[in-house]
Protein backbone atom coordinates (compact mmCIF):
# COMPACT_ATOMS: atom_id res chain seq x y z
CA UNK A 1 0.00 0.00 0.00
CA UNK A 2 1.07 3.53 -0.66
CA UNK A 3 0.69 6.49 1.95
CA UNK A 4 -1.77 8.80 1.07
CA UNK A 5 -0.66 12.55 0.21
CA UNK A 6 -2.85 15.09 1.35
CA UNK A 7 -4.41 17.42 -1.02
CA UNK A 8 -2.98 20.28 -0.05
CA UNK A 9 0.84 18.69 -0.20
CA UNK A 10 -0.08 17.86 -4.21
CA UNK A 11 -1.52 21.64 -4.96
CA UNK A 12 1.74 22.72 -3.50
CA UNK A 13 3.84 19.73 -5.36
CA UNK A 14 2.25 20.90 -8.74
CA UNK A 15 3.08 24.95 -8.47
CA UNK A 16 6.73 23.57 -7.73
CA UNK A 17 6.60 21.87 -10.81
CA UNK A 18 4.80 24.52 -12.95
CA UNK A 19 7.47 27.40 -11.82
CA UNK A 20 10.24 24.75 -12.29
CA UNK A 21 8.64 24.53 -15.90
CA UNK A 22 8.65 28.36 -16.54
CA UNK A 23 12.06 28.60 -15.18
CA UNK A 24 13.36 26.19 -17.56
CA UNK A 25 11.64 26.71 -21.21
CA UNK A 26 11.74 30.72 -20.46
CA UNK A 27 9.95 33.03 -22.59
CA UNK A 28 11.75 33.57 -25.94
CA UNK A 29 12.88 37.12 -26.95
CA UNK A 30 11.02 38.55 -29.50
CA UNK A 31 12.89 39.93 -32.76
CA UNK A 32 12.66 41.21 -35.98
CA UNK A 33 14.61 41.24 -39.32
CA UNK A 34 14.51 43.78 -42.18
CA UNK A 35 17.05 43.07 -44.98
CA UNK A 36 17.78 45.22 -47.69
CA UNK A 37 19.74 46.40 -50.60
CA UNK A 38 19.85 48.74 -53.99
CA UNK A 39 19.72 45.36 -56.16
CA UNK A 40 19.91 41.59 -56.48
CA UNK A 41 20.93 42.29 -60.23
CA UNK A 42 23.31 43.89 -62.95
CA UNK A 43 26.89 43.24 -61.10
CA UNK A 44 30.22 42.42 -63.13
CA UNK A 45 32.97 41.10 -61.72
CA UNK A 46 35.06 43.34 -59.33
CA UNK A 47 31.49 45.23 -58.00
CA UNK A 48 31.00 46.19 -54.50
CA UNK A 49 27.76 44.57 -53.40
CA UNK A 50 26.16 46.98 -50.60
CA UNK A 51 23.38 45.08 -47.80
CA UNK A 52 22.24 46.03 -45.21
CA UNK A 53 20.06 44.27 -42.08
CA UNK A 54 18.31 46.07 -39.68
CA UNK A 55 17.37 44.06 -36.65
CA UNK A 56 15.21 44.89 -33.90
CA UNK A 57 15.50 43.43 -30.46
CA UNK A 58 14.75 43.78 -26.78
CA UNK A 59 16.52 46.95 -25.67
CA UNK A 60 18.29 44.50 -22.50
CA UNK A 61 20.12 42.54 -25.32
CA UNK A 62 23.27 44.19 -26.81
CA UNK A 63 24.98 42.54 -29.70
CA UNK A 64 28.13 40.49 -29.80
CA UNK A 65 30.44 42.72 -32.13
CA UNK A 66 32.73 40.20 -31.70
CA UNK A 67 31.55 37.10 -33.43
CA UNK A 68 30.22 39.13 -36.35
CA UNK A 69 32.65 38.07 -39.63
CA UNK A 70 35.11 40.03 -40.36
CA UNK A 71 36.73 41.56 -42.97
CA UNK A 72 38.54 39.02 -45.83
CA UNK A 73 37.69 36.18 -47.79
CA UNK A 74 34.56 34.12 -47.89
CA UNK A 75 34.63 32.11 -50.25
CA UNK A 76 36.58 31.47 -53.59
CA UNK A 77 34.35 34.50 -55.21
CA UNK A 78 32.99 36.62 -52.18
CA UNK A 79 35.29 38.91 -49.80
CA UNK A 80 33.72 40.90 -47.15
CA UNK A 81 35.69 44.32 -47.79
CA UNK A 82 33.49 46.08 -44.34
CA UNK A 83 31.02 45.64 -41.88
CA UNK A 84 29.87 48.63 -39.62
CA UNK A 85 26.99 48.60 -37.08
CA UNK A 86 24.89 51.57 -34.99
CA UNK A 87 22.31 51.08 -32.18
CA UNK A 88 19.36 53.14 -31.77
CA UNK A 89 17.06 52.63 -28.77
CA UNK A 90 13.46 53.18 -29.58
CA UNK A 91 9.84 52.56 -26.54
CA UNK A 92 11.77 49.49 -25.21
CA UNK A 93 13.30 48.10 -28.68
CA UNK A 94 16.89 47.96 -29.75
CA UNK A 95 17.46 48.68 -33.44
CA UNK A 96 20.65 47.56 -34.49
CA UNK A 97 21.57 48.24 -38.59
CA UNK A 98 24.55 46.31 -40.13
CA UNK A 99 25.61 47.45 -43.04
CA UNK A 100 28.19 45.20 -45.12
CA UNK A 101 30.07 45.90 -48.25
CA UNK A 102 30.85 42.54 -49.89
CA UNK A 103 32.80 42.33 -53.52
CA UNK A 104 32.43 39.80 -56.40
CA UNK A 105 35.38 38.07 -58.11
CA UNK A 106 33.15 35.55 -60.23
CA UNK A 107 33.86 35.81 -63.72
CA UNK A 108 31.21 34.23 -65.49
CA UNK A 109 29.79 33.75 -69.63
CA UNK A 110 26.55 34.42 -69.27
CA UNK A 111 24.29 35.91 -66.43
CA UNK A 112 24.30 33.44 -63.30
CA UNK A 113 22.68 33.60 -59.94
CA UNK A 114 24.85 34.01 -57.14
CA UNK A 115 24.31 32.94 -53.35
CA UNK A 116 25.40 35.25 -50.93
CA UNK A 117 26.00 33.11 -47.16
CA UNK A 118 23.42 33.71 -44.82
CA UNK A 119 24.79 35.51 -41.69
CA UNK A 120 24.68 34.78 -38.17
CA UNK A 121 24.31 37.10 -35.59
CA UNK A 122 24.73 36.43 -31.67
CA UNK A 123 22.81 38.86 -28.64
CA UNK A 124 23.94 38.46 -24.71
CA UNK A 125 21.47 39.42 -22.46
CA UNK A 126 18.90 37.87 -19.35
CA UNK A 127 18.25 35.02 -22.37
CA UNK A 128 21.04 34.73 -25.00
CA UNK A 129 20.15 33.72 -28.57
CA UNK A 130 21.08 34.34 -32.14
CA UNK A 131 19.46 35.00 -35.56
CA UNK A 132 20.31 34.30 -38.84
CA UNK A 133 19.52 36.43 -42.01
CA UNK A 134 18.40 34.33 -45.46
CA UNK A 135 20.94 33.72 -47.81
CA UNK A 136 20.55 36.60 -50.43
CA UNK A 137 20.98 35.42 -54.33
CA UNK A 138 22.50 38.36 -56.57
CA UNK A 139 22.44 37.85 -60.54
CA UNK A 140 26.13 38.30 -61.96
CA UNK A 141 26.33 39.40 -65.92
CA UNK A 142 29.45 38.88 -67.94
CA UNK A 143 31.71 41.54 -69.15
CA UNK A 144 32.91 39.89 -72.78
CA UNK A 145 30.28 39.32 -74.96
CA UNK A 146 29.22 35.33 -75.39
CA UNK A 147 30.34 35.02 -78.60
CA UNK A 148 34.06 36.25 -77.72
CA UNK A 149 36.66 33.40 -76.80
CA UNK A 150 38.65 34.00 -73.85
CA UNK A 151 41.63 33.56 -75.68
CA UNK A 152 41.09 35.94 -78.42
CA UNK A 153 40.30 38.42 -75.52
CA UNK A 154 43.04 41.62 -75.39
CA UNK A 155 43.49 43.01 -72.07
CA UNK A 156 44.42 47.10 -72.41
CA UNK A 157 47.20 48.55 -70.51
CA UNK A 158 47.21 51.68 -67.96
CA UNK A 159 45.46 54.35 -69.76
CA UNK A 160 47.41 57.42 -68.77
CA UNK A 161 46.31 60.71 -67.92
CA UNK A 162 45.72 63.20 -70.93
CA UNK A 163 48.05 65.98 -70.59
CA UNK A 164 47.20 69.32 -70.77
CA UNK A 165 48.77 72.69 -71.41
CA UNK A 166 48.69 75.04 -68.74
CA UNK A 167 49.51 77.86 -70.82
CA UNK A 168 46.47 79.22 -70.75
CA UNK A 169 46.20 78.60 -66.72
CA UNK A 170 49.12 80.57 -66.20
CA UNK A 171 48.11 83.30 -67.90
CA UNK A 172 44.40 83.53 -66.50
CA UNK A 173 46.42 83.60 -62.83
CA UNK A 174 48.92 86.24 -64.06
CA UNK A 175 45.74 87.99 -65.06
CA UNK A 176 43.57 87.75 -61.95
CA UNK A 177 46.49 88.32 -59.38
CA UNK A 178 47.34 91.72 -61.81
CA UNK A 179 44.12 92.58 -61.23
CA UNK A 180 44.11 91.66 -57.32
CA UNK A 181 47.40 93.76 -57.32
CA UNK A 182 45.64 97.27 -59.22
CA UNK A 183 43.06 97.33 -57.18
CA UNK A 184 45.06 97.33 -53.90
CA UNK A 185 46.91 99.95 -55.29
CA UNK A 186 44.42 101.69 -56.24
CA UNK A 187 42.86 101.21 -52.56
CA UNK A 188 46.04 102.46 -50.66
CA UNK A 189 46.55 105.44 -53.21
CA UNK A 190 43.04 106.61 -52.08
CA UNK A 191 44.23 106.43 -48.56
CA UNK A 192 47.56 107.90 -49.06
CA UNK A 193 49.31 104.31 -48.32
CA UNK A 194 52.03 104.76 -51.39
CA UNK A 195 55.21 106.46 -50.51
CA UNK A 196 55.51 107.16 -54.28
CA UNK A 197 52.07 108.41 -55.19
CA UNK A 198 50.85 110.21 -51.51
CA UNK A 199 48.56 112.55 -51.84
CA UNK A 200 48.01 115.05 -49.53
CA UNK A 201 46.01 114.49 -46.65
CA UNK A 202 42.52 115.50 -46.82
CA UNK A 203 41.46 118.33 -44.74
CA UNK A 204 38.86 116.66 -42.32
CA UNK A 205 41.65 113.66 -42.06
CA UNK A 206 44.76 116.24 -40.72
CA UNK A 207 41.36 117.62 -38.72
CA UNK A 208 40.41 114.52 -36.58
CA UNK A 209 44.24 114.31 -35.58
CA UNK A 210 44.23 117.29 -34.11
CA UNK A 211 41.24 116.96 -32.37
CA UNK A 212 42.51 113.86 -31.29
CA UNK A 213 45.51 115.86 -29.44
CA UNK A 214 42.86 118.33 -28.21
CA UNK A 215 40.55 115.39 -26.35
CA UNK A 216 43.04 115.57 -23.33
CA UNK A 217 41.88 119.25 -22.89
CA UNK A 218 38.54 118.49 -23.45
CA UNK A 219 37.78 120.69 -20.26
CA UNK A 220 39.98 123.53 -21.29
CA UNK A 221 37.65 126.04 -22.76
CA UNK A 222 40.77 127.85 -24.93
CA UNK A 223 41.35 124.06 -26.53
CA UNK A 224 37.26 123.54 -27.09
CA UNK A 225 37.79 127.35 -29.42
CA UNK A 226 40.38 125.95 -31.43
CA UNK A 227 39.03 122.67 -31.91
CA UNK A 228 35.96 125.00 -33.90
CA UNK A 229 38.38 127.22 -35.13
CA UNK A 230 40.02 123.54 -37.13
CA UNK A 231 36.69 122.47 -38.33
CA UNK A 232 35.89 125.94 -39.79
CA UNK A 233 39.40 125.83 -41.86
CA UNK A 234 39.15 122.19 -42.72
CA UNK A 235 35.12 123.30 -44.27
CA UNK A 236 36.79 126.60 -45.85
CA UNK A 237 39.33 124.29 -47.30
CA UNK A 238 36.71 121.53 -48.87
CA UNK A 239 34.69 124.48 -49.83
CA UNK A 240 37.24 126.14 -51.68
CA UNK A 241 35.96 129.48 -50.13
CA UNK A 242 35.45 130.91 -46.74
CA UNK A 243 31.99 129.47 -45.71
CA UNK A 244 29.54 130.84 -43.80
CA UNK A 245 26.60 129.46 -42.10
CA UNK A 246 23.94 130.82 -44.90
CA UNK A 247 25.88 129.36 -47.61
CA UNK A 248 26.02 125.38 -46.28
CA UNK A 249 22.99 124.77 -48.66
CA UNK A 250 25.36 125.44 -51.69
CA UNK A 251 28.26 123.74 -50.31
CA UNK A 252 26.25 120.65 -49.66
CA UNK A 253 25.13 121.14 -53.36
CA UNK A 254 28.65 120.90 -54.35
CA UNK A 255 29.40 117.89 -52.03
CA UNK A 256 26.39 115.96 -51.80
CA UNK A 257 28.37 113.41 -49.59
CA UNK A 258 27.95 116.05 -46.50
CA UNK A 259 24.31 116.15 -46.98
CA UNK A 260 23.44 113.56 -44.50
CA UNK A 261 24.95 115.88 -42.17
CA UNK A 262 23.07 118.72 -42.57
CA UNK A 263 21.78 119.01 -39.21
CA UNK A 264 24.91 118.27 -37.55
CA UNK A 265 26.74 121.16 -39.14
CA UNK A 266 23.44 124.03 -38.74
CA UNK A 267 24.23 123.18 -35.15
CA UNK A 268 28.13 123.56 -35.80
CA UNK A 269 27.29 127.19 -37.10
CA UNK A 270 24.99 127.74 -34.63
CA UNK A 271 27.85 126.55 -31.70
CA UNK A 272 30.59 128.72 -34.06
CA UNK A 273 28.40 132.39 -33.51
CA UNK A 274 27.78 131.42 -29.64
CA UNK A 275 31.23 130.15 -28.99
CA UNK A 276 32.95 133.41 -31.18
CA UNK A 277 30.24 136.13 -31.31
CA UNK A 278 27.22 136.00 -28.92
CA UNK A 279 28.66 134.35 -25.69
CA UNK A 280 32.01 134.35 -26.21
CA UNK A 281 33.22 134.29 -22.35
CA UNK A 282 30.35 131.39 -21.51
CA UNK A 283 31.38 127.92 -20.87
CA UNK A 284 31.40 125.26 -22.74
CA UNK A 285 28.51 123.91 -24.06
CA UNK A 286 26.92 121.22 -22.95
CA UNK A 287 25.08 120.18 -25.82
CA UNK A 288 28.32 120.37 -27.94
CA UNK A 289 31.50 119.40 -26.00
CA UNK A 290 34.78 118.39 -27.47
CA UNK A 291 33.92 115.20 -28.28
CA UNK A 292 30.85 115.83 -29.89
CA UNK A 293 33.45 118.04 -32.73
CA UNK A 294 35.38 114.83 -33.01
CA UNK A 295 32.57 112.53 -33.87
CA UNK A 296 31.21 115.51 -36.05
CA UNK A 297 34.76 115.63 -38.05
CA UNK A 298 34.92 111.83 -37.79
CA UNK A 299 31.25 111.55 -39.89
CA UNK A 300 33.01 114.27 -42.12
CA UNK A 301 36.12 112.56 -42.65
CA UNK A 302 33.88 109.96 -44.48
CA UNK A 303 31.87 111.74 -45.79
CA UNK A 304 35.15 113.06 -47.40
CA UNK A 305 36.21 109.44 -48.70
CA UNK A 306 33.27 108.89 -50.51
CA UNK A 307 33.57 112.44 -52.45
CA UNK A 308 37.31 111.30 -53.53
Amino acid sequence: MYPQLSPKFGLGLGLVFLALSAVVQGDEPIYRIEPSAQRNFGYVIGDPVEYEVLISVPENHALEAEYLPKPGTLTEWLDLRTINWARTDSKGTAQYRLRLTYQVFKGVRQPEKLTIPALTIRFRGQTPFEVQTEPWQIVVAPIIPPDVSDESVELRGFSHPERRSLGPHRLRLAAYLGGILIALAILAWQHGRLPFFRTATPPFARTLRELKKLSRKRDDAEAFRKAVKLLHRALDETYGFRLFGEELETFLTIRPAFAELRDELNHFFALSQRVFFTAPDAPIPADSPLPWLETLCRRCVAAERRNL
